[in-house]
């Protein structure tokens, strides 16, 4: 959607605090404050302000999902070129609790928005306005509205901090300056009632938001029903997931009373809950006009693309058309500026990386075309083979002595020129692949649809050798791995040499294939038995699949695999998994990593799923990028070797300051 136009308060008005100031206090000058509230419109500013606090979530330098995690490396530690000192420093495994990065907490660490000064301005904000003799020019349905908008952007802080942090203090009032210092001092409070504080918020507010944004020009981004009751279906799956439904692991943190913080007995309950919100938030997502993107929406001319560019393209547009159908949720553009540069492959066959390609400020590299967030080896190697089942699973695959030869090299062919250049030498792995591999991620002889070039027979490519146009040309500013994140940057973008036009748009907070893939997740684990998979797993599933390409009668299948039960059965090596509990769950987690690859979701899904001591110790691959033939090149090289991720790594530590400074809070376990 698009952004909700941000006013930002002046400091001259008093209304900030310092970043380190997390207590809830109304500041002093009240009467500065009552001078706000007198009109809409000062007070329309104030509400504006209450968004402002919405990260960016795709700020690959500020949001952990984007870059604390293995999904893409950087060439480089150093913050040198493109100042990547937080995100990319946890998954490199030096979060610390003198200076924790990404610290939402305070507001520092890189993080730059503290969440419980968010929350404090939500906390004023509705003091003045529910007060009937506050902003006088309000009619009622005005109030209702923006009192239920803070409200669940309120529970929405709340769930950010709680996301990373697990059991948070519930801060639910502006305290008066007149409070003890005693008075302001917070605590931690058990995952299920911060949980049930956060649901409450939602569901005493929902009602009063609009269905729809209707008038689009000022306030596509406010919050509606769909996009609360979305939040709400998200809640609840992290309060039912692993990490905080019966974790054993964290038997010993515990309160001042000795009692554990996260319930230490699982809830199928708490699936069940889970599973009725998203499907109250789909039916209402649905109702209200939001269905899945596909390019055909938006692009005049897509009826003639060919089936490759279609599908690999429904990919791409679902997170950077502008304002799609498929968008429930989505505040603020400015992060997918950087992102779609720090992503972007020099694909003109003039475009430098170097000094012709951006300028220096304040010892950064501007690039137009860095390409440094690079997806990593095991990135590529999770998408489905054509036949939409694992590669490791493919009969197909498997009998023919590709998988064990998927980092040997072949040559293109014309049968596959849509997704690479034909006569180029590339590995192995790159063919028979599914539509969203190849428009999720470029690579050494991939096509590039877009950047100025949308003849399908005469498509910009990938040239990612060392020493070559998309590759280590400079020493520095390219990609680690040798791919590229294709996904996230937008077609109609146009980076040439002379100059560069970049379009940013609201980078996805929810968006419907989530939510079904959420949906289906809940079901499975809602129902009772390991060999009684609900009908409904199996459709919602079949929706985000068949979106994506895997579907009977596309690119010359003739199968239903759009059904994952025909899949497993004619395609995989393991063909009665997807008639399991335990199959599913491991389709249902490996479909999401694909379908939400690069949109910052794997590393908080590894957490919830408590997976992340698993994956996240796996060592960083990628190809030899120093090579400057193919049989250099394509060598799979070991680029980080992470310590290991430990149980303390799952939830992130206070600050130790905050700690001496309110000595009712206690320490996150481990730390």
């Amino acid at each position: 959607m698009k952004k909700f136009t941000k006013y930002i308060l002046f400091i001259s008005l008093g209304l900030l605090c310092s970043c380190s100031d997390y207590l809830d206090i109304v500041p002093d000058n009240v009467t500065t404050l009552d001078i706000v509230f007198n009109n809409k419109n000062t007070a329309q500013r104030y509400l504006a302000n209450c968004y402002h606090f919405v990260p960016d979530h795709g700020s690959v330098k500020r949001i952990p999902g984007m870059g604390a995690g293995h999904e893409c490396w950087f060439y480089t530690d150093k913050d040198s070129y493109f100042d990547n000192e937080v995100s990319f420093y946890i998954a490199r495994g030096l979060q610390n609790t003198n200076a924790p990065y990404a610290n939402y907490w305070d507001g520092e660490g890189g993080s730059k928005l503290p969440m419980f000064r968010a929350i404090r301005e939500c906390n004023i904000f509705l003091s003045y306005v529910r007060d009937q003799h506050k902003v006088n020019d309000l009619t009622d349905s005005e109030r209702k509205r923006w009192i239920a908008e803070v409200n669940v952007l309120k529970a929405y802080y709340h769930f950010f901090l709680f996301e990373h942090y697990g059991p948070i203090p519930i801060v639910d009032e502006a305290l008066p300056v007149s409070t003890s210092s005693e008075g302001v001092k917070v605590t931690r409070m058990p995952v299920d009632q911060v949980v049930d504080f956060m649901v409450k918020l939602i569901d005493d507010s929902y009602k009063d938001l609009p269905p729809v944004i209707t008038m689009e020009a000022t306030e596509m981004g406010r919050l509606t029903q769909p996009a609360a009751l979305a939040l709400k279906a998200k809640i609840l799956l992290w309060a039912a997931s692993p990490l905080f439904n019966g974790n054993k692991d964290y038997a010993n943190f515990r309160n001042e009373e000795g009692k554990p913080f996260i319930n230490q007995e699982f809830s199928r309950e708490k699936w069940v809950r889970t599973a009725e919100a998203c499907k109250e938030a789909i039916e209402s997502a649905e109702t209200n006009g939001c269905q899945l993107y596909d390019c055909s929406m938006d692009m005049s001319y897509s009826q003639d693309l060919p089936e490759e560019i279609f599908y690999s393209m429904n990919i791409r547009q679902t997170v950077t058309e502008r304002f799609n159908s498929e968008l429930i949720w989505s505040v603020g553009k400015q992060g997918t500026n950087d992102l779609q540069k720090l992503s972007m492959a020099c694909i003109v066959p003039s475009l430098q990386q170097g000094s012709g390609n951006g300028e220096v400020t304040g010892g950064i590299l501007q690039s137009r075309a860095a390409g440094v967030y690079a997806p990593t080896l095991e990135t590529a190697e999770q998408f489905y083979s054509k036949n939409g089942v694992p590669i490791d699973e493919d009969k197909e695959w498997l009998t023919n002595g590709n998988y064990d030869n998927r980092y040997t090299t072949r040559q293109v062919t014309s049968a596959d020129k849509y997704n690479m250049r034909t006569g180029w030498t590339t590995a192995v792995l790159h063919f028979n692949r599914e539509p969203r591999f190849y428009g999720s991620l470029g690579f050494d002889g991939s096509t590039w649809y877009g950047n100025g070039r949308t003849d399908v027979n005469d498509l910009n490519y990938v040239d990612g050798k060392y020493g070559r146009n998309s590759g280590n040309k400079w020493g520095f500013n390219y990609s680690i791995t040798g791919y590229f994140a294709k996904k996230v940057v937008y077609y109609q973008n146009a980076i040439t040499q002379s100059s560069q036009v970049v379009y940013e748009y609201p980078f996805p907070i929810i968006r419907l294939g989530d939510l079904y893939l959420m949906y289906a997740e809940s079901l499975n684990e809602a129902t009772e038995g390991d060999n009684n998979v609900p009908e409904e797993v199996y459709t919602y599933l079949r929706k985000v699949r068949e979106r994506s390409g895997l579907k009977k009668g596309v690119l010359g299948q003739t199968e239903d695999i759009g059904d994952v039960r025909v899949a497993w059965e004619k395609y995989s090596n393991d063909p009665t998994k997807p008639k399991t509990k335990d199959g599913m769950r491991s389709i249902i987690k490996q479909e999401r990593k694909i379908e939400l690859a690069l949109e910052g979701h794997q590393y908080n899904d590894l957490r919830r799923w408590k997976d992340a001591s698993k994956e996240l110790s796996k060592s960083i691959k990628g190809w030899n990028v120093q090579g400057e033939i193919e049989e250099d090149f394509y060598k799979v090289t070991t680029l980080f070797v992470p310590r290991a991720f430990t149980t303390k790594d799952y939830l992130w530590p206070i600050k130790k300051q905050d700690l001496q400074v309110d000595d009712k809070l206690i320490q996150t376990y481990g730390w």
